[in-house]
């Protein structure tokens, strides 16, 4: 054990820093969950458009297909899509404040560690 010890303030900062990277992961996951969706409606709605137009489409609800229409379907995948993206927007602007503020605290700890007198 050290004969240092940690002032409550920079104890509280550290705290705060473990609370804000808890938060980023979770963003970040939920960031990455988000992009994979969309990839697939992507994928989806590309293979609609490139798709005949008489073919014949189909929604899955549950575990039941249903024979759906082209055009509400190709409305649904892109509302999705852009539904996605706004999620995905939000997300990164929160991480990046989360980062912004992560580097404030990593800063003031970093000044308040040096500045604290040692002991010798």
């Amino acid at each position: 054990m050290s004969s240092k010890k940690i002032p409550p303030k920079v104890q509280q900062y550290l705290k705060q820093m473990d609370d804000l990277q808890k938060t980023y992961a979770s963003i970040v996951t939920q960031k990455q969950q988000l992009q994979l969706s969309l990839a697939e409606y992507k994928n989806a709605y590309d293979a609609l458009k490139n798709a005949p137009d008489d073919t014949s489409v189909y929604k899955l609800v549950g575990n039941i297909f249903f024979k759906a229409d082209r055009k509400k379907l190709e409305e649904e995948l892109n509302e999705n899509i852009e539904l996605l993206q706004a999620r995905i927007k939000a997300l990164e602007s929160q991480e990046t404040k989360v980062v912004e503020e992560l580097n404030k605290l990593k800063s003031e700890v970093t000044r308040m560690l040096s500045e604290a007198p040692s002991s010798s």
